[in-house]
């Protein structure tokens, strides 16, 4: 079995070069923590994610500038400088406004056909398997999915894990809308947090309570919210399937991978 990595490299070890700044994140009003809200300088690859409690640490290396920006689903991002984000040094907090608009006009559908999308026929003669080589907080990494129909309900995503060295792996499963060939805005309206104990074989998420409607081609990625230490998780993959796009960290650029393509599908319905 040939095994590959993809380098979603953070910055590490920066805290001795610039400033950490640390704090929580809550909820404007009733003061309630922002869990896994997505933390960093916009375009770079510096950002982490708040933990279940709203807490984070953000580390700035000297010599950096730009926007960082805070987001959370159903919230009105924060921005700042970061020449001014660094004056907030220890303990600071930062609240988010809910937003009114966050919540999507519903529009009751009936979706009477099934289908399942992505990298569904993986190469048994190619087949190889990638992942993450770290878990740094807020570490990206997914699969577009080409629409044949729309609009198009998403059932069930699944994902064919090679091997899992953790104890229990913990992740949030985004889903994006494309543009410009890259993903764009979020198309859910709440958090979907997968936890798993599977050690190989498939790992299946039921998506069907959310109501996650596309309208085109649309992103599915996995994104690191908790340090779980040292230990290892690959997805089987192959070099035929669409393409695999990848971002370092919470805020960041995201990055096109030409050569591989992971064994990740979702059931719609249509």
């Amino acid at each position: 079995m040939i095994r590959w990595c993809l380098f979603v490299w953070g910055w590490m070890s920066v805290a001795a070069f610039g400033q950490t700044v640390t704090g929580k994140v809550i909820e404007a009003g009733s003061g309630a923590p922002v869990p896994y809200t997505s933390i960093g300088v916009v375009g770079r690859n510096i950002g982490t994610v708040s933990g279940s409690d709203g807490s984070f640490s953000l580390s700035l290396p000297e010599g950096v500038d730009g926007t960082v920006r805070i987001s959370a689903l159903g919230y009105v991002s924060f921005e700042a400088s970061v020449a001014d984000f660094r004056k907030r040094g220890e303990n600071t907090v930062i609240q988010l406004k809910p937003d009114v608009k966050a919540l999507r006009e519903v529009t009751v559908r009936h979706f009477a056909h099934a289908d399942e999308w992505g990298n569904t026929r993986i190469s048994r003669k190619e087949k190889v398997d990638a992942g993450f080589v770290n878990n740094k907080l807020g570490n990206e990494l997914g699969m577009v999915i080409k629409a044949r129909q729309k609009p198009v309900k998403l059932m069930k995503f699944k994902a064919q894990v090679a091997y899992n060295r953790y104890e229990e792996m913990r992740f949030r499963l985004n889903v994006y809308a494309m543009k410009d060939g890259l993903p764009g805005e979020s198309l859910l309206t709440d958090n979907i947090i997968v936890t798993s104990t599977i050690r190989k074989g498939v790992l299946e998420v039921d998506l069907s309570d959310y109501g996650i409607v596309a309208e085109g081609d649309f992103f599915l990625s996995l994104e690191w919210i908790e340090d779980l230490g040292e230990g290892g998780l690959h997805f089987y993959a192959d070099y035929s399937g669409p393409k695999i796009i990848t971002r370092a960290a919470a805020q960041g650029k995201w990055n096109e991978q030409d050569d591989l393509s992971f064994a990740f599908t979702v059931s719609v319905r249509y």
